[in-house]
């Protein structure tokens, strides 16, 4: 039955294969352009870059909290069919799977389930002077949320219906919630220098987010609970009773994502089923204890060197996607309020299902839901999120970050969910090249990982769980991440760098803040 789960959202999650917030080893970075305005839009002013194109990037993370993958390969071997000829039918050359390979986790208390999946595409960031800077960029994001689970029913969902530790048990539904969302993002960034004081510097930014659904859907349990009996008419089956169920449910049929065109008409129209805004602001102060280092005259004009970083330290603070999608087509949406009671299931239910729309039609006929009930309106939320990045330049081209994002949407929320982390990522960053290390807190701070990214001229590669890609300590989850751009970096000063400092009448940022001060 997991299996199934598990394939379900690397389907999902690659709608468009032809389809953390994390990105945590390029978070931090000073050189991956337009990467960096989903975490905080004020990094678009003042880059080390004239023009940043980028041309593609991805990311997908998966992470759960009842079940560890133990197998002799790793998760992206699986899935990437690079398994070795060890662990592969010697005849028919299938790879070898075992469901002892997910084995349980016997943590406490509820269980959940993310997966998210974020397709950076097609943008630029233009630096227009030394004050002002804008993006453009696109984006298809993908979330799978599964939360607020029993340990019970988490074990059915890993295991199947014929677990006989499973059987003649009550088990409650409350609180479950299911979230799925896969929707196209359309950026416009604009960034600012505020203040740019001596040691002093202070750049704003936002960006405004035009959002298109592609598919959605959702299941809140406000009061359920169900039991495993035996099947009456056949001993060696089991049924699901569910003995009642009061919920929110709703789902954009496929025609959703199947009839998508990137027209204007669909992208800003009614054609799609459903759209919304979304928006992140955010600054960036830095701290320039040596600003003459970089200070130069030319032809008579004071300037600052714009290729290099000339901070100590770095503080940004953000507050991302901050609005949703109304999905209101009534050709594509339904959406019920669901209360019932004594309901069976069995697995022949849901032998051989076509595709989402089989499969919710199959679950709407076991709960009695007709259109004439459906309402075709609801609306899914962004994943709101508070992000705080500090970057500390130690020597050199040696930097230690600090990222810290808190999520502020409830589990119980309809849309998706980003899990909240704290990491601390060591790098060596020159122009055209970088290593970087994270170790976080992810998942709701509940599980320590190690990664490891690099950049080499215009492309990076990187993930935030090592230990998924080399297979180590039972890993609970799976991240990888690259991209590639075109970029082009601001120019160095055409004479020599003399080392020139005059003061200037005009009030540091220090002074204007303590302007209360004799």
């Amino acid at each position: 039955m997991f299996r199934l789960v598990l394939l379900f959202i690397i389907y999902l999650s690659f709608p468009f294969r032809g389809v953390a917030q994390q990105w945590l080893g390029i978070s931090g970075s000073n050189y991956t352009g337009t990467n960096t305005l989903y975490s905080n839009p004020a990094n678009v002013a003042d880059s080390r870059y004239k023009v940043y194109v980028n041309l593609i990037g991805n990311d997908l993370f998966l992470t759960n909290n009842f079940t560890n993958w133990d197998a002799p390969y790793s998760v992206l071997q699986l899935f990437s069919n690079t398994v070795s000829s060890e662990y592969r039918n010697p005849v028919t050359k299938n790879i070898i799977y075992k469901d002892e390979y997910l084995a349980a986790n016997q943590s406490n208390g509820k269980k959940h389930m993310h997966s998210i999946d974020d397709l950076r595409g097609p943008s630029i960031m233009i630096n227009l002077n030394d004050q002002q800077a804008f993006a453009l960029s696109t984006r298809i994001r993908t979330g799978i949320n599964f939360t607020g689970m029993e340990s019970q029913f988490a074990d059915f969902i890993r295991t199947g219906i014929k677990n006989e530790d499973l059987e003649n048990k009550l088990v409650s539904l409350n609180g479950t919630a299911f979230n799925t969302n896969s929707f196209v993002e359309i950026g416009l960034t604009f960034g600012q220098v505020l203040f740019d004081e001596e040691e002093d510097f202070v750049k704003i930014g936002g960006t405004i987010k035009r959002l298109v659904g592609l598919y959605s859907a959702h299941l809140m349990v406000d009061n359920a609970n169900y039991n495993i009996i035996e099947d009456p008419a056949n001993p060696d089956e089991r049924l699901l009773q569910l003995n009642n169920i009061i919920a929110k449910y709703g789902y954009t049929q496929n025609g959703s994502y199947e009839n998508a065109r990137f027209s204007p008409s669909w992208l800003f129209g009614n054609n799609s089923a459903g759209s919304g805004w979304g928006l992140d602001i955010g600054f960036v102060y830095e701290y320039r204890p040596n600003l003459k280092k970089f200070t130069y005259r030319e032809k008579g004009i004071l300037k600052l060197d714009p290729s290099k970083n000339k901070y100590k330290y770095r503080l940004g603070v953000s507050l991302i996607d901050i609005g949703g999608l109304k999905y209101a087509n009534p050709n594509y949406v339904k959406n019920w309020q669901v209360n019932a009671t004594n309901k069976v299931f069995n697995s022949a239910d849901f032998k051989k299902i076509a595709d989402f729309d089989d499969a919710f039609s199959r679950l709407n006929n076991s709960l009695n839901l007709n259109d004439a009930q459906a309402k075709t309106l609801f609306n899914s939320s962004l994943p709101t999120a508070l992000s705080v990045n500090f970057d500390y330049h130690y020597k050199n081209n040696i930097y230690i970050n600090s990222v810290w994002t808190q999520a502020l949407r409830s589990d119980y929320s309809v849309g998706i969910k980003s899990p909240s982390l704290l990491a601390v990522t060591p790098r060596w960053e020159t122009k055209w090249a970088e290593v970087a290390m994270p170790f976080a807190l992810l998942d709701n701070y509940s599980t320590f990982s190690f990664g490891l990214a690099a950049r080499l001229g215009p492309i990076f590669l990187g993930t935030d769980n090592l230990g998924s890609i080399l297979n180590i300590g039972k890993p609970r989850g799976l991240d990888l991440y690259f991209g590639a751009s075109i970029p082009i970096f601001r120019r160095p000063p055409t004479v020599p760098n003399a080392c020139f400092y005059e003061n200037s009448s005009r009030k540091s940022f220090k002074e204007i803040l303590m302007f209360w001060k004799k």
